[in-house]
């Protein structure tokens, strides 16, 4: 392989990387803007909670620690249904 082509096959290689790139920047702004909405929607879902339904959203929480995801509870997919 001679030197011309050796600089091609680099500059090919890091343009792919730089595209690549760009792309993982623009799925994470996506990611983020999406997480914000959900956020959003979260808080609005616990705001309305009744003080019954907030106090085993809180042992429920507490319990469950991490493994914990409201957007995955059965009340907060049935009222995004409803929305």
């Amino acid at each position: 392989m001679n030197v011309e082509s050796k600089r091609i096959k680099h500059s090919f290689i890091v343009g792919i990387k730089l595209l690549n790139y760009m792309d993982q920047g623009q799925i994470q702004q996506v990611q983020k803007k999406e997480e914000a909405g959900t956020h959003a929607l979260a808080d609005a879902y616990i705001s309305q909670m009744s003080p019954f339904e907030l106090s085993a959203y809180r042992i429920a929480k507490g319990h469950l620690g991490t493994s914990f995801n409201l957007k995955k509870s059965n009340g907060f997919l049935k009222w995004i249904s409803k929305k």
